[in-house]
């Protein structure tokens, strides 16, 4: 375990802070991503939104050899 060098932090109090700050930063991130996640493989359902985002329909039954 290492230890938090003491001069960039004064104290304990403002540690927990900075921390709390940036997990709550991770956490709107990560729900961000998910929302983006979801909302994408729903977009993908539709066969004119999955045709226009990739071409791998298209080779569906054929022979890459």
């Amino acid at each position: 375990m290492t230890r938090i060098s003491s001069k960039k932090y004064k104290n304990r109090k403002q540690l927990l802070q900075q921390t709390e700050q940036i997990s709550k930063l991770l956490r709107k991130i990560i729900t961000i991503l998910l929302i983006l996640l979801l909302c994408s493989q729903a977009l993908l359902q539709f066969n004119t939104v999955r045709h226009w985002v990739t071409g791998v329909d298209e080779w569906e039954g054929t022979h890459l050899n």
